[in-house]
């Protein structure tokens, strides 16, 4: 050690005197004297950031606030230097990690690796998503990354990722990082290069550290490449979905304006990011940041800042016994952890919803509700303009008391009764499926909840080890046709919140449709062979007509 670092050393040790002990970790984050009266910022001069405290271990740094990376999670270092070149305006796109749990249907298609062995079969709508994104996240836990076309059966073929590439893989076998890599044009960004974009800079990222949460210093790396990007054209790599609509609706901006990294970007961005290797994708949705006993919401402008307190579950008192997960399913487990809707009051959760939409103490004073649930419930709004909730949050006594399903989706704060305010019922309909809803269609209204995503950790805790959610979706569900005085009836049990749409059919003996209708009864006109009818978008149902 030199004669100055330990000169330096000792003024920083000086200065990193802590009142009550308080540690670098942020709980109880507290005022860091140098002398009477001296605050963190007097004793470390610019390099304590706003909301960054200075630690007792600068020895390790050689003064308070050394690198604020390592130090102050969070915090995006100072910037050195200023970028490169203007590169001019670029139209800015997003990609991410699509998520099989986030789409319905049958496990019909087949994806192959390039040995043409089965990696694992999933709905039609996910096989369509990794092809266009190029990774994606099986309801097992494993990461699949587009490899190419191939011979197989289907096309194109897929590998498992390693340790190392968590998030996928980029060109040259480099390993994607959230919110720093960016897919380019080679011909116009070579690839390896860094990248500063002005619209980022200074920007909280979504999501949680290591690989979220951070504020960005506009630094991004070209990693990645994609049969859509052409010249002058980034695709920034946002994570997941639910990041990518959060950014999106930050920025608000479809061209940016990008220079070369220069010395601003020589250290290839600051903090944030997570990294190649070791930041595990986490699951879809989640409640972000807020701290342990905090739950996030996308809020007003759609970043995560609308964050409540939770209640343990312990303190919620009678009314809350939940039946046991269904067919021990882990999506079905019972929530640790409450919003108290009396303590919190109203709150905009969403950009064109507030928690009293969603849940009322009148039906339970301590609620559930899921944020990814609210970021897909903003997602519909936004294609289908106003849409009313009928129905969220249900304790189990009002669940019960209203004669609701034993495991009620709505018990789990991620369902929806929803009506339309400017669309049709149908297309209600059509958005939730398109939006990886689960519905059932009823006579007023439509039922839509996502059963299938994961539930959210700071609920319903950590989930164990066991299969991932794989439910017929039908279950509890059953109707059954009988013709009775020339007219045709679908009597269906299991329908929980009024009567279910029926859709009848009526085809001739070549299979032509005669007639379609939908309505409680059906009378088929002359010439009909095969009656069909649709109860509640769940059971479909055929009888031959003598």
């Amino acid at each position: 050690m030199s004669l100055v670092t330990a000169i330096a050393l000792v003024v920083g040790l000086a200065g990193c005197m802590v009142e009550d002990g308080r540690d670098q970790s942020g709980a109880n984050r507290g005022e860091w004297q140098g002398g009477e009266g001296a605050t963190c910022a007097g004793a470390c001069g610019d390099q304590a950031a706003a909301g960054c405290w200075c630690d007792d271990a600068c020895a390790e740094y050689g003064d308070c606030c050394g690198d604020k990376a390592a130090v102050c999670e969070g915090a995006a270092p100072a910037a050195a230097g200023e970028p490169g070149a203007a590169l001019g305006s670029f139209e800015l796109t997003y990609y991410w990690v699509t998520e099989e749990s986030s789409f319905g249907g049958a496990d019909d298609v087949e994806l192959y690796d390039d040995a043409c062995n089965v990696l694992g079969r999933v709905p039609q709508g996910f096989a369509d998503a990794i092809k266009l994104e190029g990774t994606g996240r099986l309801t097992d836990g494993r990461v699949l990354n587009y490899s190419g076309a191939c011979g197989c059966p289907s096309s194109p073929c897929y590998f498992a990722v390693d340790q190392d590439h968590p998030w996928g893989y980029g060109v040259q076998s480099r390993a994607l990082v959230p919110f720093r890599s960016v897919a380019v044009d080679k011909t116009v960004v070579p690839y390896g290069s860094t990248l500063y974009i002005e619209q980022l800079d200074g920007v909280t990222m979504p999501g949680e550290a290591p690989w979220g949460g951070f504020v960005h210093d506009g630094c991004v790396t070209a990693d990645d490449t994609g049969s859509a990007i052409k010249g002058k054209h980034l695709d920034f790599f946002s994570a997941r979905r639910a990041d990518y609509l959060s950014l999106n609706a930050v920025l608000g901006v479809s061209h940016v304006t990008v220079h070369e990294g220069g010395e601003r970007c020589a250290g290839g961005g600051g903090g944030g990011g997570g990294g190649g290797g070791g930041a595990e994708p986490p699951p879809p949705g989640g409640g972000g940041g807020g701290g342990a006993n905090t739950l996030c919401f996308p809020g007003p402008a759609g970043d995560g800042s609308t964050c409540v307190p939770l209640v343990a579950g312990a303190a919620v008192g009678s009314g809350y016994d939940y039946p046991a997960p269904l067919s021990g399913n882990i999506n079905y487990r019972a929530p640790i952890n409450y919003i108290d809707l009396e303590a919190v009051g109203d709150v905009a959760i969403a950009a064109n919803f507030t928690l009293s939409e969603v849940a009322q103490a009148s039906k339970g004073r301590y609620a559930v509700v899921q944020p990814h649930a609210i970021a897909r419930l903003q997602a519909l709004r936004d294609e289908l303009g106003a849409i009313g909730v009928n129905s969220g949050y249900r304790s189990p006594s009002y669940n019960t008391t209203v004669g609701g399903a034993t495991h009620s989706r709505h018990m789990y704060g991620d369902a929806f009764d929803l009506a339309p305010v400017s669309v049709s019922l149908g297309t209600l309909e059509s958005a939730c499926t398109s939006h990886g809803g689960k519905l059932v269609e009823y006579e007023t209204h439509v039922h839509c909840d996502w059963r299938y995503d994961p539930v959210d950790a700071k609920l319903f805790g950590a989930a164990a080890l066991g299969a991932p959610p794989e439910l017929d979706l039908s279950l509890g569900l059953s109707a059954r046709l009988e013709l009775h005085d020339g007219r045709w009836y679908a009597p269906a049990e299991g329908f929980d919140e009024g009567e279910p749409m029926r859709r009848w059919t009526a085809l001739d003996a070549d299979g032509a449709v005669l007639e379609e209708a939908t309505g409680g009864s059906f009378a088929a006109p002359a010439g009909t062979a095969h009656v069909e009818v649709l109860v509640g978008a769940q059971h479909e149902l055929s009888a031959r007509v003598d």
